[in-house]
């Protein structure tokens, strides 16, 4: 099925809009930004001149795949953007989304030691197919080391070799756009909540300062909101001292957004990053859903 002269579609997306004038001569001139887990594949398309998204795909999955099954739908969805696969983009950063992941300070931080903080941070070895990678957090004062399958990364590796690769864990991309919210508020304390299908991050920051990362899982929206008003508790932090910004798989309308509303006065629906222009067609998507791909622009911009 032709979607332009330009892709092939082999995989259906979820959500695809694009600026019509982009074209391959823009590639070199452009980031390219993935951001990619067990259960979806999303992609933006950021023109560094500007700093303004201009394309941007979302591909989700009914249930969680494996990691050669994740492999197999990479390789197909770029397949189909022939023009993407054989130009040197100026940049493509990865976005990697897994609960393998430790922030550690960088006063602490030994780089032969990475396999041992993920190691510990996991309560398990690191799987033997796993890559460790790590990248600095010069805004906290932290290294963020995470894993990622070696059959994703040599493919991401061999597939854009002639452009410039930087690999993020997806908690990276959500302090960075969680501490520039903070700027704009006028907020002391903000607890700025990613949801996904079964688990959400939590990044808490006072005066513009991260003061937590973590990632939970939950099964029951009752028990979401219990896991949030207990770490604050164990921040001294009251829920009405705090002003809650929700993102991801979320909405007003939705059973989560409900149940928090009854113990956070000061709960909305976060924005997407202002840090950034958005085209037309980019500009009517709900940002607040792809805040963490937007964001992977900006951990290093």
């Amino acid at each position: 099925m032709a979607n332009s002269q330009n892709q092939v579609i082999e995989i259906i997306p979820t959500l695809l809009v694009g600026d019509s004038t982009f074209d391959a001569a823009s590639i070199p001139f452009c980031t390219l930004c993935i951001e990619v887990d067990e259960r979806r594949i999303r992609l933006c398309i950021v023109r560094d001149e500007n700093m303004e998204c201009i394309w941007l795909e979302d591909y989700s999955f009914d249930t969680a795949l494996t990691t050669a099954e994740v492999f197999e739908k990479l390789k197909r969805i770029f397949a189909g953007h022939m023009l993407w696969s054989s130009a040197n983009w100026k940049n493509v950063r990865i976005s990697v989304n897994s609960h393998a992941f430790s922030l550690i300070p960088n006063l602490l931080f030994d780089q032969g030691a990475t396999q041992d903080y993920l190691a510990f941070a996991l309560g398990m070895p690191i799987a033997k197919h796993d890559k460790v990678l790590f990248h600095e957090l010069p805004l906290v004062h932290a290294h963020n080391v995470f894993s990622i399958p070696e059959l994703w990364y040599d493919w991401i590796i061999n597939h854009f070799g002639t452009s410039n690769i930087t690999f993020y864990h997806l908690t990276s991309s959500l302090i960075i756009g969680a501490l520039v919210s903070h700027v704009e508020q006028q907020e002391i304390r903000i607890a700025s909540i990613y949801f996904e299908k079964d688990h959400f991050t939590l990044v808490v920051s006072e005066s513009q300062q991260l003061i937590l990362c973590n990632r939970f899982r939950y099964s029951q929206v009752q028990e979401l909101a219990y896991i949030i008003l207990f770490t604050l508790s164990q921040l001294d932090l009251l829920a009405e001292e705090v002003k809650v910004l929700c993102y991801g798989e979320i909405s007003t309308a939705s059973d989560v957004y409900a149940e928090l509303s009854r113990f956070f006065p000061n709960l909305q629906i976060g924005n997407r990053p202002t840090t950034l222009k958005y085209s037309t067609q980019c500009a009517e998507v709900p940002g607040h859903r792809y805040f963490g791909l937007f964001n992977t622009y900006l951990v290093s911009s």
